[in-house]
């Protein structure tokens, strides 16, 4: 089994050159098989290693496990870290499942230890069985190629570099591994609970499977998986090149892709575009399944402007003329609550896209600018004091130099504002509830500067 082990890890290059790894040991069977063969291989594979163990403080007997762990990592000269962590209590503070708040913790307890420490990989001991547990988990919740792949030999979370070099043994292996080794591995009963769906595909279903149909099954899951692992990859790098060509603008916050372009290729990568989407603005794919890419797609196959689905996460996804936006966070927070006095003379902050500036000059001092986010008005025609507001249904005005009057819906159309946006479009109006400006698109023919204007309103929007 250690020359299996090493042969593997060398012929995938799972080391990539590196001298410190980290390797994640719950005190199971995989995971303390793990440790003893990189332990006992170490000097030939060139590599120092340490040992990090998280007690979540599910179970009584974690604490005495954690222990086990730190003795047998010390007789062997083997540095040690660890941490407990009240799960239960994260569980009911934060309202999340035991799932996810274990993966949460798990991941920032490595992170810290691999930054502060300088660790180059994260082992993890999944073995052929996780394999197969995991194609069958993301088959049921409905996945693409890349989650019929399952494991990666190699993959990065978030931060981490991560390798499973334990994937080319099943548990039969493993646990007649640690008999012959003597190395008293401890079993988590709550593996038999068929609480979680993991535990019901590993204790119910791969059973069935393994007793009426094939007793190899995890084993051609196994192959099968690394086959579709290699086809995704070829196509998750098609992909990434096809985003590129598409991309128009990328933000934190926000990715638009050029619609029409995208719509000319072939529907497999248009999908490992999405989800390639919704990783960069979300840093992972959690959460996301097949029901939302079939989402993103019906509300193509529509093609109408202003259209739009929220998927998963918070994000959004848009069309927009000849766009495609993506966006992560509701976009309709920068709507006004309030109108907002303008006082003159004073910047004010409209909301997180736009300021206003506003003063009154005499005619002889004016001097007029080409500049659409520059607006001068008749000061002596206006009522009362003056509002920013967002726009209302039926708002109207009289746009410079027009004789009818426009909806201001129809106009932030023909400027082909994305419909998410309109809401965040600053209306100025006066005392009397008057449409001035529609910044920066119209102004009113109303209060415009004639030869017998003597005071002028300037007003001017800046981004912020």
């Amino acid at each position: 089994m250690k020359a299996r082990f090493k042969e593997f890890i060398q012929k995938n290059n799972l080391l990539l050159n590196s001298s410190r790894i980290l390797l994640a040991v719950s005190g199971g069977p995989d995971s303390l098989a793990m440790l003893d063969l990189f332990d006992k291989l170490k000097e030939e594979l060139k590599i120092e290693i340490a040992v990090a163990h998280l007690d979540h403080m599910f179970r009584k007997e974690s604490k005495s496990e954690a222990d086990f762990i730190e003795r047998f990592a010390k007789k062997r000269g083997i540095q040690f870290f660890s941490k407990r962590v009240n799960l239960p209590q994260i569980i009911k503070t934060n309202k999340v499942s035991a799932e996810a708040a274990a993966r949460q913790e798990r991941f920032t307890f490595f992170k810290n230890i691999i930054a502060k420490e300088n660790f180059d990989l994260l082992a993890l001991a999944h073995h052929k069985g996780d394999q197969a547990e995991t194609v069958l988990l993301n088959l049921f919740r409905g996945c693409g190629l890349k989650g019929l792949g399952g494991i990666e030999l190699q993959a990065k979370f978030k931060e981490l570099e991560l390798i499973h070099p334990m994937l080319i043994f099943t548990k039969k292996e493993i646990l007649a591994y640690c008999q012959q080794q003597k190395l008293s591995p401890s079993f988590d009963s709550s593996n038999q609970e068929n609480i979680y769906s993991r535990n019901i595909i590993r204790n119910e279903i791969l059973p069935l499977i393994e007793k009426k149909i094939n007793p190899k099954v995890k084993e051609v899951i196994a192959k099968n998986s690394k086959l579709i692992a290699s086809e995704a990859e070829f196509l998750e790098k098609l992909a990434k090149k096809k985003y590129k060509e598409l991309l128009v603008k990328e933000k934190s916050t926000k990715i638009i892709i050029d619609f029409n372009s995208l719509l000319a290729l072939d529907q497999v990568i248009q999908r490992r575009i999405y989800r390639q989407i919704y990783k960069r603005l979300n840093n992972n794919l959690d959460d996301l399944y097949l029901e939302h890419i079939f989402e993103i797609e019906k509300l193509i196959a529509d093609k109408k402007t202003g259209r739009g689905v929220d998927i998963a996460s918070g994000i959004r996804v848009e069309i927009s003329y000849s766009n495609l936006i993506f966006s992560k966070g509701s976009q309709s927070k920068q709507k006004l609550e309030n109108k907002i006095k303008i006082n003159l003379g004073q910047k004010i902050k409209i909301n997180k896209k736009y300021s206003l500036k506003a003063k009154v000059v005499n005619e002889k001092d004016f001097a007029f600018v080409s500049d659409p986010k520059r607006a001068a008005f008749d000061y002596e025609k206006i009522d009362g004091p003056l509002f920013i507001r967002n726009r209302k249904a039926g708002d109207k005005l009289r746009p410079l130099g027009m004789k009818g009057q426009k909806k201001i819906k129809d106009i932030l159309i023909d400027a082909k504002v994305p419909k998410y946006q309109r809401d965040q479009v600053p209306v100025i109006v006066d005392g009397n509830d008057n449409l001035l400006w529609l910044a920066p698109y119209k102004l009113s023919d109303k209060f415009k500067v004639t030869v017998k204007t003597d005071k002028i309103l300037i007003l001017e929007l800046e981004y912020n």
